[in-house]
């Protein structure tokens, strides 16, 4: 059973559309025993589309809000070309039960100003589907499997200083892996491709569609070798020790499951310098041969996280761009063929 319900999880995050959509998740939820809300989902929906609403409303199981808050189904609004909702809300009928009051039926809803003010005054022409292309050692096989997925990557390889190229009805940029992130989560690009590394680091609002399987790395903790003891003797006395890394949400995050206080340096290269120089005791940094590291006589001290680079999307464009899901749908089954 525990193996079913992982598929059924895993199948409902990617399921996206209308009343077949809808038939598709009952067949799968009803040999489970949980079933019950289609029944209300299905009777909305048929609500909106008999109202006059076909066509903009989407049924999407990747639309996720707070279960502490919400007890039914949640919403969202979306206009296209905006990177970020108009508003949203939901069922939330233990609100009123949480203050001492009677448990009552509740639904509620907000809309950012802002947002929809930026809706009205927009562009009514289509941009074409602009992708965050990686700069470094991810570029090529980036190109690669874009091409692999049938779009025109003429000119990416050899762009030079060119930051944004157009073929057809498909732009791209050109970007730091570590920025894609940004520019995908604000909606200056739709999509983009980087590593795992850097979606974490950044815990940008967007949507990871697909592990492309290439650029494979590992992030690691490192000492100066034969340190050890040292480290350890500094952190029982102390009660700290100093990290160095180009990570520090990474970092941080490591350490807190670890329950071990620790002084996060920031640096923006040569991590390995930190504890040559005495600057800190231990780094976490990327790597994948080890070659720099022992190059610098350090040693892995505890593996951090593998990662891969990955296709992610903005959450407003994956729910209103047919492309992003459709390109989305042909990497994915690439990577599973491969």
């Amino acid at each position: 059973m525990v193996p079913a319900i992982a598929r059924a999880i895993f199948s409902l995050s990617r399921l996206r559309g209308g009343k077949a959509e809808l038939a598709q998740v009952r067949a799968m939820l009803e040999p489970l025993g949980c079933a019950r809300g289609i029944s209300e989902l299905e009777g909305v929906y048929n609500a909106l589309i008999e109202s006059g609403l076909e066509g903009k409303v989407l049924i999407d199981f990747s639309v996720m809000s707070s279960f502490d808050y919400y007890t039914g189904l949640v919403f969202e609004a979306y206009a296209p070309g905006l990177g970020s909702p108009l508003g949203g809300g939901g069922r939330y009928d233990n609100l009123l039960a949480q203050y001492g009051a009677e448990e009552v039926p509740a639904a509620g809803f907000a809309f950012y100003l802002e947002q929809v003010m930026a809706a009205l005054e927009s562009s009514k022409a289509t941009r074409p589907l602009r992708i965050a292309v990686p700069k470094g050692s991810l570029k090529d096989d980036a190109i690669a499997t874009l091409e692999a997925a049938g779009l025109d990557v003429t000119g990416l390889a050899d762009a030079g200083r060119t930051l944004m190229l157009r073929n057809g009805d498909v732009e791209y940029l050109f970007v730091r892996p570590t920025d894609a992130p940004v520019f995908v989560a604000l909606g200056a690009a739709d999509c983009g491709i980087c590593g795992e590394d850097s979606l974490i680091e950044a815990s940008p609002d967007v949507v990871e569609l697909a592990d492309l399987k290439f650029g494979g790395c590992r992030f690691v903790v490192a000492e100066s070798a034969g340190t050890t003891e040292a480290v350890e003797s500094r952190y029982r006395k102390l009660g700290s020790i100093r990290v160095a890394t180009k990570y520090p949400n990474i970092t941080r995050s490591y350490y807190a499951k670890m329950g071990m206080p620790v002084e996060i340096v920031k640096l923006h290269g040569n991590i390995e310098l930190a504890p040559i120089t005495g600057m800190a005791e231990r780094i976490i940094d990327i790597t994948a041969t080890g070659t720099t590291l022992r190059e610098n006589n350090l040693v892995v001290v505890d593996d951090v996280l593998a990662s891969t680079a990955r296709f992610f999307a903005n959450p407003c464009s994956y729910r209103t761009n047919l492309r992003v899901g459709q390109l989305a749908d042909v990497l994915y089954s690439q990577t599973k063929e491969n």
